[in-house]
């Protein structure tokens, strides 16, 4: 085998791992392709370039907005504009837990396309997020689960093929370190296994400062005006949880 070759087997095993360390919360297997990424930042870059418009639910991780600033920021789900492919992350940004409106958008406009970003997947506990046949693309990364982000590992799940990044596969020009920091995670973890570290801990926190614990263990949410500093657009003040777990491992 030559080099390239080798080198693309590398990531087509690991992405078949990725698969299944994923698989007891979401089934991608309707989505036959996968593509290694410089974590989701590279994924949203990506959709940006490829959509003409596309729309978000207000409180959304923002990132897409500094790259091409959506058409519609909506409130409910009967804000959503018929047609117009939607940015959303499932459990969602400003608040970490699963957000039914991704059913509902699903089940309700099946002429939108669905770009998901899972960027919480591997901070919560057991659940089940379904993949309609209107979701395009799944964006994930090691970044927040595992405090990652600075190694960049993420892929990202596809319907259909992209030919540019068939052809730089097709000559193994990709990173690839992402391989090995994929494997070190889903090798020797669980999907659940955060939750089941964390989640104890986070009740305890969240009561003594009077949080409402998310699904997510990274997370605490309030409207108290106390917190009004970890404030994001929909009026949810997202407290990250981490300084307070260091502070307890410290103690």
């Amino acid at each position: 085998k030559t080099p390239s070759v080798k080198r693309r087997k590398r990531w087509e095993n690991c992405q078949e791992q990725i698969r299944t360390f994923l698989n007891p919360i979401v089934d991608l297997s309707s989505l036959k392709y996968a593509y290694p990424t410089n974590g989701i930042h590279e994924s949203i870059d990506w959709m940006c370039n490829k959509i003409g418009a596309y729309q978000v639910f207000e409180g959304e991780y923002r990132y897409s907005t500094f790259m091409k600033k959506p058409i519609r920021v909506a409130k409910t789900v009967d804000d959503i504009i018929p047609g117009v492919p939607l940015y959303m992350s499932n459990p969602f940004s400003a608040t970490g837990n699963f957000d039914k409106r991704y059913d509902e958008v699903c089940e309700t406009y099946k002429d939108v396309p669905v770009y998901l970003d899972m960027a919480f997947i591997g901070t919560t506990g057991p659940h089940i997020v379904k993949i309609y046949p209107n979701v395009e693309q799944v964006f994930w990364s090691v970044s927040k689960p595992w405090g990652l982000g600075l190694l960049r590992a993420g892929v990202r799940f596809s319907r259909e093929v992209e030919v540019i990044q068939r052809e730089l596969q097709g000559v193994g020009y990709f990173n690839h370190a992402n391989i090995d920091v994929f494997r070190e995670v889903i090798l020797s973890s669980s999907v659940f296994a955060k939750k089941e570290q964390y989640g104890n801990l986070q009740k305890q926190i969240c009561e003594q400062f009077n949080l409402i614990p998310s699904d997510s263990y990274l997370l605490g949410t309030t409207k108290d005006e106390e917190w009004s500093r970890f404030k994001r657009e929909d009026g949810t003040n997202r407290v990250c949880l981490t300084p307070a777990y260091e502070k307890v491992m410290n103690d």
